[in-house]
């Protein structure tokens, strides 16, 4: 929902390639699961690619902006719900926004976060 926060405290794991977080719209068969927003921190490419999965297909990939991942160090992630995007920044930095590619953002149901990383908390707040 709009004005929802998702904190995520991590830390890369040290000669990992990569992680990401995943808001998924609940479906009725696993294969056809949606990915609203993929998050994915690439070391080897030091790139974070965003993406969804619509429609049994992925889209345009998204690559531009900074990259402030170090591995082995702890990060603090926040993804802002809004109306038409969502805005994301890392320790405390705006890092990049994400438009909406489909309606239905407020059908996410789960948060996966998967990869080369120790995962320490996640925590969803309001502002």
């Amino acid at each position: 929902m709009p004005q929802l926060v998702i904190t995520i405290v991590g830390e890369p794991i040290p000669g990992g390639d990569r992680f990401h977080v995943d808001l998924l719209k609940e479906e009725d068969d696993e294969d056809d699961e949606e990915v609203v927003f993929h998050l994915n921190p690439r070391f080897y490419e030091q790139q974070i690619v965003r993406n969804s999965h619509l429609d049994m297909g992925w889209g345009p990939e998204e690559r531009d902006g900074v990259f402030p991942f170090v591995q082995g160090q702890r990060f603090e992630l926040k993804i802002l719900v809004e109306e038409d995007s969502y805005k994301v920044a890392v320790d405390g930095t705006h890092i990049l926004e994400y438009e909406h590619r489909t309606g239905g953002f407020e059908d996410v149901t789960m948060l996966r976060v998967e990869g080369d990383v120790t995962l320490y908390s996640v925590a969803p707040s309001m502002i």
